[in-house]
């Protein structure tokens, strides 16, 4: 059995994105918080930056599946730095997914 990626590179309509399988390890959408701690630290390194937190349902006669994502999409002119900022995005799933595992009710 192989395990999915955390993070891993893409590409979306001509631009870069780093692509977080956020749901597949933490059960959940990347909160709101989560994201905006995600921009304050790749605007460090980069002047923009689009995130998107996408849920999807797929589904066919045997299975349904939950996938939650979160993509950041890279300006242009950033084009070839995905692996420079790839660890930065790999420590942030891992602290948010972290943190919110020792959260209880």
């Amino acid at each position: 059995m192989t395990y999915p990626t955390l993070v891993f590179r893409g590409e979306r309509e001509g631009r870069p994105e780093l692509v977080v399988n956020f749901g597949v390890y933490s059960g959940r959408e990347a909160t709101e918080a989560e994201i905006h701690r995600l921009a304050q630290r790749l605007l460090e390194e980069v002047d923009s930056i689009e995130i998107v937190s996408e849920g999807r349902y797929e589904f066919d006669t045997q299975v349904e599946a939950t996938v939650y994502q979160v993509r950041v999409v890279l300006p242009v002119h950033a084009d070839g730095r995905e692996g420079e900022l790839m660890p930065l995005v790999a420590d942030w799933a891992h602290d948010s997914i972290g943190e919110r595992s020792y959260i209880t009710p």
